[in-house]
């Protein structure tokens, strides 16, 4: 009963942290301008709730590897991708924290930016692969064709990243992550959508991941855009309130889907102790 009161607290706590770090990024949306403290305030704040909703999944995640037998590479996955996430939410609080952040932190930055995508979308893919096909599913691509597929993106995007942010602009670096990331978001949610489609249950720990990761995917993916939109010369103001909203709402989704992994994780606990 205590460890159940625990958690309730626990997660009601998580809400109102949530509900604060909205309330001030919506108010640097209103009232920031390049540069302002409140800007960069704020996207501290954001990023924190980013970095420890990230550990929290991958903490969660990898609990429900342990006691799930057959979908413990999906579990795995998502670990890996929230593990990469919790990087990217690093670097960014490093950069906001450092006087002068040097280029090759944001170059990190980017990097595991765009990975964090790529293994949300990549967990997606897992899934979708680990349910039964259905008879109308004879022609879709081959589990080992789409790693290979898969695989040739991300040597792609990890020999050319470094070269570019060296060599070339800061703005075709920006707008290189942004058409990738752009990719591996509808990528992955053109899984999270053929799996919901095809599922005849609904309210399992499988449903509600596919759910918050495919809402974490597009938020993530939404960040890098708006990002690369300072390439074509968007107001600065706008594109920092729009990625500082964005990151909250990672991290609020990240964390609506720990109370959710928890439960099963304490579930699957209890039955197999």
């Amino acid at each position: 009963m205590t460890g159940a009161a625990f958690a309730g607290a626990g997660a009601v706590v998580a809400e109102v942290a949530v509900l604060k770090s909205a309330n001030v990024a919506l108010a640097g949306l209103a009232a920031a301008t390049p540069g302002s403290a409140t800007a960069g305030v704020t996207r501290f704040v954001a990023a924190v709730l980013v970095f420890v909703a990230c550990l929290g999944t991958t903490w969660y995640a990898l609990a429900n590897a342990r006691h799930e037998a057959h979908d413990t590479l999906v579990w795995r996955y998502l670990a890996l991708s929230t593990t990469v996430g919790g990087v990217y939410a690093a670097l960014l609080i490093a950069g906001l924290v450092a006087a002068s952040a040097p280029p090759l932190l944001r170059a990190f930055r980017l990097l595991a930016q765009l990975f964090f995508v790529v293994f949300f979308a990549l967990s997606l893919r897992e899934l979708y692969y680990a349910q039964p096909s259905t008879s109308d599913e004879g022609d879709r691509i081959s589990l080992s064709t789409a790693r290979r597929i898969e695989t040739a993106f991300m040597l792609l995007a990890v020999v050319q990243f470094p070269i570019v942010v060296v060599v070339g602009p800061p703005g075709v670096a920006q707008a290189i992550l942004g058409l990738a990331a752009a990719a591996f978001t509808v990528y992955g949610v053109s899984f999270g959508q053929a799996i919901r489609a095809r599922r005849l249950t609904h309210g399992t720990v499988i449903d509600v991941t596919v759910t918050y990761t495919t809402a974490v995917l597009l938020c993530v993916g939404a960040v890098t855009l708006v990002e690369s939109a300072v390439v074509l010369v968007a107001p600065q103001a706008a594109v920092d309130g729009a990625v500082n909203v964005l990151l909250v709402m990672i991290g609020s989704f990240l964390i609506s889907l720990i109370i959710r992994l928890k439960r099963s994780a304490d579930a699957a606990g209890g039955t197999t102790g």
